[in-house]
């Protein structure tokens, strides 16, 4: 159950859930999907939450798996199968869904994509099952070919905001202020961001960048840090999230005070410098989708022996 999942519109919306979705499946276990957009309609929880009970009547189902906090709110509020919940970033910092998902977890098996997470919301024990990425789909390609996929000119730089520009979220104000420092030390220097693209393109647009910069004020184990990864591209990033011991000791990487440009465009330039090194995608071998997948079942015995007993 979640609020979030790809649409012909928007087709990475979620696309992580997507893809556990399909690991679970892989692995044999059974799945159906409630998926819903909250965010430009509110009434569509109330919806979800008819639709939810509606199908636990027709159906006997082992759990539901909720992801994000006011999604795992409607999904406490059945108690014909035990609720396992994921919480993903925000949900954990902004204070009114933070509130809602403190709550949420007292009824629920609560699952972090970060350790942080999971200590702002006071469970220091809860599992830490962090977005997986698929490294079958996500894997590098020369430049220059993944440029001319996209229509791109084949000189330049280019740095990556990974998210839509409208999304407040992911801070463009500081994303420009530190290309605007970049641009001062480095020529030809060119800001693309993470939106309109489909999945393909995507793995075009990962292998197509010089640098991934993440400027975020929110953020839990973001999927789009790890996919640059696994195409050998570097990131520099704020503080936030798990990104910070993701990136722990990788050549061309960095973190850097989100309230420090100067200091973030420095390492913007020396990610630039250094290029590319298989230590990125190695990183984030642990993370692939089927390994996420596999924790997750576990995680589902885990649960359904603890509620039979």
């Amino acid at each position: 159950m979640t609020n979030m999942y790809p649409t012909e519109d928007e087709p990475a919306a979620g696309c992580f859930i997507r893809e556990l979705v399909e690991g679970l499946r892989a692995l044999g276990t059974r799945v159906e999907v409630l998926a819903f957009d909250g965010r430009r309609r509110k009434q569509a929880y109330a919806e979800a939450l008819i639709q939810l009970r509606r199908t636990l009547r027709r159906r006997r189902f082992d759990l539901v798996h909720a992801h994000y906090g006011l999604t795992g709110a409607l999904a406490v509020s059945q108690r014909k199968a035990p609720v396992v919940v994921t919480f993903h970033g925000s949900d954990t910092c902004i204070p009114w869904q933070a509130g809602v998902s403190w709550l949420v977890a007292r009824f629920a098996t609560p699952v972090f994509v970060s350790r942080d997470g999971a200590q702002r919301l006071g469970c220091p024990n809860a599992a830490i099952i962090p977005a997986g990425v698929d490294l079958d789909l996500f894997k590098p390609r020369p430049m220059a070919e993944a440029r001319k996929a996209l229509g791109w000119p084949s000189r330049g730089r280019y740095v990556l905001l990974p998210g839509a520009r409208a999304n407040p979220d992911k801070n463009v104000r500081l994303f420009d202020a530190v290309i605007t420092e970049t641009s001062r030390l480095v020529d030809d220097l060119t800001p693309v961001s993470l939106e309109g693209f489909s999945r393909e393109r995507v793995v075009d647009v990962m292998n197509a960048v010089d640098v991934t910069l993440m400027t975020s004020v929110f953020e839990g184990s973001p999927v789009s840090i790890k996919e640059s990864l696994a195409c050998m591209t570097p990131v520099v990033s704020v503080p936030v999230g798990d990104v910070p011991q993701l990136l722990d000791g990788l050549p061309g990487c960095a973190i850097a005070p989100r309230d420090d440009a100067a200091a973030l465009a420095r390492a913007v330039v020396r990610a630039l410098e250094g290029g590319r090194h298989s230590a990125l995608r190695r990183r984030v071998e642990w993370v692939s989708s089927r390994r996420i997948a596999e924790r997750t079942v576990a995680l589902y015995e885990s649960v359904l022996t603890t509620a039979s007993s």
